[in-house]
């Protein structure tokens, strides 16, 4: 098939795209309580929906809501129907930003936002791409269905609630990774490391009152802080002095009253599934606090979570690092740290490969968390994810990628999760390229638009291969 067409088409549709792409990325759509019946995560998330909704009836698909947890947009009929699966939630700004979250900034030939790429960038392509194929007049053996959800980011409660409400895509793939062809999905474990702390924490020598790190499991949280109390400043302000020296961390030290300080570590965000491209300021935290001996009730907890997780990515230390070939290695990620003078606890995000046995996994973190006599809770868990390298949909998409980019195709695995567990004979695909640097879940999360309409080209073409009829 000559997808010459197909792609001039597509080219011609930028500036509507990067109009769409302004007004989608202008909602803050993080995940809030219900605020009513048809907005189970919040008022910015159904706004966004409702936006996702309009602008795709108005570019002629056939939509469908369900009840604020998700829409679809289709075109077509078919014995078979080829999914999309993209979501209209994004993770919290965080810190860190240079340009506005929210506003779709461009500089550099980039375009900066929360969601740009995780993920309203590739759903907003992914319209367009639709409508490309339509306007080439490439006919359909199989329905296309663009699927929209609203709880990604937070559980995916989303996609099962669709699955109760809807019959599902035969295959299809999720614009919410890389390139070339994600087949292979790491299983998900969340820990929670905590303990209720009684004992006297004035009577230390350095209090500490609070401790407070990240917003959600699946981010290397870029900031971290304790309140902490400080009796003697001389001997504190040398010990601290030596704690930066040895470390290289930056801390930072604000008066809040008369004794008491907010000690803050500053670090580099990133997404769980790769923490070693972040570098995680809870861990800095509580290695600092280690070092300057802090903490009352609080202490053995600080100290062993410093030394069984602190900056490690891979859960060494917790006992759990293991890899195989296929799946490759474990991550492992600090993502939420509290402290309230009566808890304290820690958040893990633990994605592990094919052949890891999540039970063995828990029972060396209890072993390890016992030290400091911190208990663990099992918060979340999900199985890895495996499509054949041999399947009709790796095999479609590996070709339209190289097709129209001219480079080899091939298979990977990644730690992270996307909708393509939620649903059969799915795979994640796109939108960042080999060699690029994944800015999901990081202050100046971008993409480079150039790289953006050859995205929107090789998802044109992969709906056409896959779900087009061969003439």
């Amino acid at each position: 098939m000559n997808y010459e067409k197909l792609d001039q088409i597509v080219d011609s549709k930028r500036e509507e795209i990067l109009k769409t792409m302004k007004k989608w990325l202008a909602v803050p759509s993080v995940q809030a309580p219900r605020s009513a019946e048809n907005a189970p995560f919040g008022k910015d998330v159904r706004n966004m929906l409702d936006i996702a909704l309009a602008d795709a009836k108005d570019m002629g698909f056939d939509v469908k809501e369900f009840d604020g947890y998700a829409m679809h947009a289709q075109m077509g009929q078919g014995e078979e129907t080829m999914g999309i699966l993209c979501h209209l939630d994004v993770v919290p700004a965080g810190d860190g930003w240079t340009h506005d979250p929210w506003g779709a900034e461009i500089q550099d030939g980039k375009l900066f936002a929360r969601g740009v790429v995780d993920d309203k960038g590739p759903a907003i392509l992914t319209l367009y791409a639709m409508q490309a194929v339509r306007e080439a007049g490439i006919p359909l053996k199989d329905g296309v269905r663009l699927i929209l959800g609203c709880d990604e980011e937070t559980g995916m409660s989303d996609m099962r609630y669709y699955a109760a409400h809807s019959d599902l895509p035969t295959y299809g793939f999720s614009p919410d990774a890389e390139f070339p062809v994600i087949n292979i999905e790491k299983g998900g474990l969340g820990l929670l490391l905590g303990k209720v702390t009684s004992g006297d924490e004035e009577s230390a020598e350095i209090p500490v009152y609070e401790l407070y790190a990240g917003e959600r499991p699946n981010v290397v949280p870029g900031s971290a802080w304790a309140k902490i109390g400080v009796k003697d400043w001389d001997a504190f302000a040398a010990k601290l002095n030596q704690v930066i020296e040895e470390t290289g961390f930056e801390l930072t030290l604000e008066k809040i009253e008369y004794g008491v300080y907010r000690l803050t570590a500053i670090g580099v965000s990133a997404h769980a599934s790769v923490p070693h491209l972040g570098k995680n300021a809870a861990g800095m935290l509580l290695i600092a606090l280690k070092k300057l001996g802090a903490g009352g009730a609080s202490k053995e907890a600080i100290a062993c979570l410093a030394d069984i997780i602190g900056l490690e990515g891979d859960g060494k230390s917790l006992g759990i690092k293991q890899q195989d070939e296929l799946s490759g290695a474990l991550t492992c990620n600090l993502g939420i740290l509290r402290y309230d003078q009566k808890y304290l606890s820690a958040r893990l995000d633990i994605r592990y490969p094919i052949m890891a046995n999540e039970t063995e996994m828990c029972g060396k973190a209890v072993e390890s968390a016992a030290k400091g006599g911190m208990h663990v809770l099992k918060a979340s868990s999900h199985g890895p994810h495996h499509v054949s390298a041999d399947h009709k949909v790796v095999k479609g998409l590996l070709k339209a990628y190289t097709e129209a980019t001219g480079l080899e195709g091939y298979t990977i695995a990644i730690g992270g999760g996307t909708y393509s567990r939620c649903m059969p004979n799915t795979v994640a695909f796109g939108p960042v390229f080999p060699g690029d640097i994944d800015p999901c879940h990081i202050a100046d999360e971008y993409i480079d638009i150039e790289k953006m309409m050859l995205s929107a080209r090789i998802i044109a073409r992969a709906i056409a291969e896959l779900a087009g009829k061969n003439e």
